[in-house]
């Protein structure tokens, strides 16, 4: 797993939980906005970490 992924995942799960706490005390719109994002992020790891395991990478 390189930096990269991890950046990604590190970015989803800050953003996702970000918004939902935004989501939670009043800033609805941005909250939303930030989990939307948070999940593309996630669906991005996912799928770098499919094709690192398909090219034979360090992904195990």
């Amino acid at each position: 797993m390189n930096g990269g992924i991890i950046a990604l995942m590190i970015a989803g799960l800050v953003g996702f939980g970000a918004g939902a706490y935004l989501s939670a005390t009043g800033e609805r719109g941005v909250g939303i906005a930030l989990m939307a994002m948070g999940l593309i992020f996630q669906v991005l790891t996912l799928r770098q970490l499919k094709l690192a395991k398909k090219d034979g990478g360090d992904a195990r």
